[in-house]
């Protein structure tokens, strides 16, 4: 018996995620954004505190083996992420979805995201994580280089990064196994993130606990315009590059 899926029947599976997704309330939609800015911001932390304690290469291995954990969670337990989202633009190009219903879901499950990533990065904070100045120090610096790429750097670094995001998730829809599903989502996600690439859900968090443990390190428009040049490069790959090259190929037969 076949484990996985065909190219073409994959692409079916996404057209069909995308059409369930588009009969979601606003409310259904926002929820399962905040339990995928959770399970992200968390696999973030860990990403962090891999990194900070065993450092060098070992710990952003280490620390890029840790994250899928958290787009594992929002596919296999329940969420939604603006990136994996994305994809649901192929179910408009299909006529599966209107308009309006696939932005107000996207603008939905952008807003869950932050609000489940701020949620946290606060709570996280109250626990004590970042009660080492060394680890604090570190963690602002993270945020900090984030917010200080140039709009061009953010854009096409979140292009890169949904590449491999959206395409996990894609991935996925491939296994018909729970293990299967697991390997799908675990390399790419890995490979963005030893890649650096940025992911406005993951930055979320970053560039919020950077702003908690530090409230001068950048401003608020600041913030506001590195979360925009990345949404905007998540989008072009996850809404666009793959989608309509995945249509082409195995849709229009």
């Amino acid at each position: 018996m076949k484990v996985y899926l065909t190219n073409k029947e994959t692409t079916e599976q996404v057209l069909l995620l995308g059409e369930n997704k588009g009969h979601y309330s606003f409310t259904k939609t926002t929820l399962l954004g905040f339990m995928g800015g959770v399970y992200i911001a968390l696999s973030a932390l860990g990403n962090l505190i891999a990194n900070f304690t065993i450092g060098g290469g070992a710990g952003k291995f280490i620390g890029a083996a840790v994250f899928p954990t958290g787009l594992m969670l929002v596919v296999l337990v329940g969420g939604s992420l603006f990136t994996g989202d994305c994809l649901g633009l192929l179910a408009f190009t299909k006529g599966k979805v209107e308009k309006t219903t696939y932005t107000r879901n996207l603008c939905a499950v952008w807003i869950g995201n932050f609000l489940g990533s701020i949620f946290i990065a606060y709570v996280s904070y109250l626990a004590g994580n970042y009660s080492s100045p060394e680890f604090s120090k570190y963690v602002v610096g993270v945020a900090e280089h984030k917010v200080h790429l140039t709009f061009t750097e953010a854009v096409a670094s979140g292009f890169l990064c949904n590449v491999l995001v959206a395409i996990g998730v894609w991935f996925a829809l491939a296994a018909k196994d729970l293990a299967g599903k697991i390997l799908a989502i675990w390399f790419p996600i890995m490979l963005f993130i030893l890649g650096g690439f940025q992911h406005v859900v993951a930055n979320m968090y970053y560039v919020s606990i950077g702003k908690i443990l530090m409230t001068t390190v950048y401003s608020p428009s600041e913030m506001a315009i590195h979360f925009l040049a990345v949404t905007i490069g998540n989008f072009l790959s996850g809404a666009l590059f793959l989608p309509l090259i995945y249509k082409k190929l195995y849709m229009n037969d």
